[in-house]
């Protein structure tokens, strides 16, 4: 899995992934990750992230004016042949203040039905997504541009109807 932050001023302004992404479909087995989703339920994906450095509080600060959410979103790729679509947003609030290092996180729902599943017979639709998930922080305060994005692949997933 694949992961980066931008920028990177190490050890001034950085950012990573504390958490991958995590997938958990409510009632699931043991109630904890599950990489076959039922299509007809809602499944959730976690992530948690920190930004940190002697830079933090100011940059934090300055682009929480603008912007006061980072704009968490979730994309699933298909793997094969079908759909490539943006699954769920959220915002999670900057709260910019003291402190050398910020943690954040996010829980996206996704919808019954958002996903197809693979449907034998049909080469069109492959029914498996990776899943990414970005962390954006608008800036506009001109050039060069201070924006903060990251993104975190997470796993591969095979979507499919019980029925």
């Amino acid at each position: 899995m694949s992961q980066r932050f931008d920028p990177n001023f190490a050890p001034h302004l950085e950012a990573d992934w504390t958490d991958l992404v995590v997938v958990t479909e409510p009632g699931s087995f043991g109630g904890g990750s599950n990489l076959v989703i039922d299509r007809s339920k809602s499944f959730d994906i976690s992530v948690k992230w920190h930004v940190f450095g002697d830079l933090t509080p100011v940059w934090l600060t300055a682009l929480a004016v603008a912007s006061p959410n980072w704009k968490v979103t979730a994309y699933a790729e298909s793997i094969g042949p079908g759909d490539e679509k943006q699954i769920a947003v959220i915002d999670v609030p900057v709260n910019p203040g003291p402190g050398l290092d910020r943690a954040y996180s996010a829980k996206m729902t996704v919808p019954p039905f958002t996903l197809s599943e693979e449907n034998p017979g049909d080469p069109t639709q492959s029914g498996t997504y990776k899943l990414v998930v970005t962390a954006f922080l608008d800036s506009t305060l001109g050039a060069p541009g201070y924006d903060i994005m990251g993104y975190n692949e997470g796993p591969v997933i095979k979507v499919e109807d019980p029925q």
